[in-house]
């Protein structure tokens, strides 16, 4: 038997998928896979650095170059070569024509849910792709329960072809204890100053304007000193500066563009908290690492939100500035909650395993290797049941 993996995400500044994709495949060891699979081929567009990208010795590596984006590169170089028994998919989407079976990780089924949240083009094309990829996909892949339910809801997918994997964090991300260099960062950064967090895409579901009012609400209202640090690409094109300073919180308000993952360690553990705006979310990556080193975690209460968490949050009813800047004073205001709020999160982030996961992801690959089932389709179906 044959595994084929994409792993075009795995380049560059691993976001969400990325990280996702090393931390899974790099378990995927001889010992480990056993004789599930004789070969596995890991198709990708740019060499790979074994420094940077530890994958295992029994991967085969196949570079397809290429300087277009994953959807193309996916169905015009992959596709074309890709002859394995079976194709995992990490982010959402298959190739139009797959020779063998598949299986496609669909993490969340948000931009179906709330599309009023995305851009045009997730809207009017990605969305029916999304839906279409895991109708037709052998087996499908997502990472809690509250997913699985929306996947097979919205986007008319057999809940029993579903299977959730839960995800870890990278080992990176630990508490620091009385170490040096999260005060050393702290006074970098706010100036020894206590601080809100928010880490990711400054996409328009996590709704990071509203974020920034609530901060300026919070600010106005109460004597705090705190400040706010946001790291993360902006993909929605705002201009965080110039909002803060609308709002009259410029000095009060840190921007970063990125941080490696050892700078985030860091940052997670000299926060406050860590304030999640988005108004929907069945995972989150930066709730899983604030609560793995320790840091109380703010967000809105969702099936998804209370799954990912273990209830061990402060949540906030809905996404409304005044409910938001209350939640920062209450958490600001009171030490003994930010201690159970950590204590409980840290138990929480300690039933989390990328072991496990591997492990559940390759029986799902090789259960979908063995299926019976048919994986031909055409790309005239897309559009079709969405």
């Amino acid at each position: 038997m044959k595994l084929g993996i994409n792993g075009w995400r795995i380049h560059g500044q691993r976001t969400g998928v990325g990280r996702y994709l090393l931390n899974v495949v790099k378990n995927w060891t001889a010992e480990t896979v056993g004789g599930r699979f004789d070969e596995i081929n890991f198709y990708t567009p740019k060499p790979i650095d074994h420094n940077e990208i530890p994958l295992p010795e029994n991967f085969r590596v196949r570079v397809l170059p290429s300087d277009k984006p994953m959807l193309v590169w996916e169905n015009s170089q992959m596709a074309r070569v890709a002859d394995d028994d079976v194709v995992f998919c990490p982010s959402y989407t298959i190739p139009l024509f797959a020779r063998g079976k598949t299986v496609v990780v669909t993490h969340d089924a948000t931009s179906k849910m709330y599309p009023e949240l995305f851009s045009f083009a997730v809207r009017n094309f990605y969305n029916p792709l999304y839906g279409w990829s895991a109708r037709k996909a052998t087996k499908v892949i997502t990472t809690t329960e509250a997913a699985r339910h929306d996947i097979a809801r919205v986007w008319n997918v057999p809940i029993e072809k579903i299977s959730v994997t839960r995800l870890a964090i990278a080992d990176v991300f630990e508490p620091l204890r009385n170490d040096a260099k999260v005060n050393e960062m702290r006074e970098q950064k706010t100036g020894g100053v206590p601080f809100f967090f928010f880490v990711g895409k400054l996409s328009g579901r996590r709704n990071v304007p509203r974020l920034i009012e609530s901060f300026a609400k919070f600010k106005k209202e109460t004597s705090f000193p705190h400040k706010m640090i946001i790291v993360g690409p902006d993909t929605a094109t705002l201009n965080i500066t110039e909002i803060g300073t609308e709002l009259g919180i410029s000095e009060h308000l840190v921007r970063l563009k990125y941080a490696t993952d050892e700078d985030l360690n860091l940052l997670y553990n000299a926060a406050e908290a860590f304030v999640m705006p988005s108004t929907y979310e069945t995972l989150s990556f930066p709730i899983m690492e604030s609560q793995a080193v320790g840091t109380p975690v703010i967000c809105i209460d969702t099936p998804g939100a209370r799954e990912n968490t273990g209830g061990a949050a402060f949540f906030i009813p809905k996404l409304e500035a005044a409910e938001m800047a209350q939640a920062m004073s209450e958490v600001a205001g009171n030490a003994a909650l930010r201690r159970d709020l950590s204590e409980k999160g840290l138990a929480n982030a300690q039933t989390f395993s990328w072991q496990k996961c591997s492990a559940e992801t390759l029986a799902v690959l090789a259960e979908a290797a063995h299926a019976t089932e048919s994986a031909d389709f055409t790309a005239s179906e897309v559009k079709s049941n969405d």
